[in-house]
């Protein structure tokens, strides 16, 4: 790639970010339902048309908030990764952490799960997003795979184990919805990942008696 070429890639990269940085501050503000193309134009002093030289479509640059997101969740992941001892409870605690203190953020990855999305996405979006839930989810394989080695948890199939964490973990996600919009009363977000781990951990332990009381 020639200089000229580079410099090309980072102004668009930096206008690019210029774009999702008001993206953010709109959609946090209005909510996504209430927020239009032309506000986020308005937010980042340019044009509907340079928009959507970026983005496909509204549903493009709301999903695009995740690369950034994602970004920071697998640093996090991939620091205890390579702690000295890597703890799957630890992850799942981050996670869990993670949804309860960046909620627009998690709802932006349910977005993700609605039929009919990906029309919706550029490939840019699309592989990127794709590729950091891929990253995401191989730190936790890696992390499940370290117990299993030191003995703590006995072996299996990690893929399907973990691919149960990431759908128990989106499960979570919109029960805490459903009791929110509908006004029922039941455990925070938090106190349900908890207890939903330990049953996870009594079935990677083999821990029949902790099956039993759960």
């Amino acid at each position: 790639m020639t200089m000229t070429q580079q410099r090309k890639q980072a102004e668009r990269q930096a206008r690019r970010r210029r774009i999702q940085t008001a993206a953010r501050g709109v959609f946090a503000e209005k909510g996504y339902a209430k927020t239009s193309i032309e506000q986020i134009a308005r937010q980042a002093n340019l044009s509907v048309g340079a928009i959507y030289l970026y983005f496909r479509s509204k549903e493009d640059l709301y999903v695009s908030l995740l690369e950034e997101t994602l970004d920071g969740v697998n640093a996090e992941l991939n620091s205890i990764r390579v702690s000295e001892t890597p703890r799957l409870r630890d992850a799942w605690s981050y996670l869990a952490q993670w949804a309860t203190t960046d909620v627009e953020a998690t709802r932006v990855l349910r977005q993700v799960c609605q039929p009919g999305v990906r029309k919706q996405l550029s490939d840019e979006v699309a592989e990127g997003t794709g590729r950091r839930l891929d990253t995401a989810r191989d730190h936790l394989s890696a992390i499940l795979e370290a117990g299993v080695a030191r003995g703590e948890y006995r072996g299996g199939d990690t893929a399907v184990t973990v691919d149960t964490l990431w759908a128990l973990f989106l499960g979570l996600l919109q029960q805490t919805d459903a009791r929110t919009n509908l006004g029922v009363e039941g455990p925070t977000l938090a106190e349900a990942a908890h207890a939903s781990f330990g049953l996870i951990e009594a079935t990677l332990k083999n821990n029949t008696a902790a099956l039993r009381a759960a």
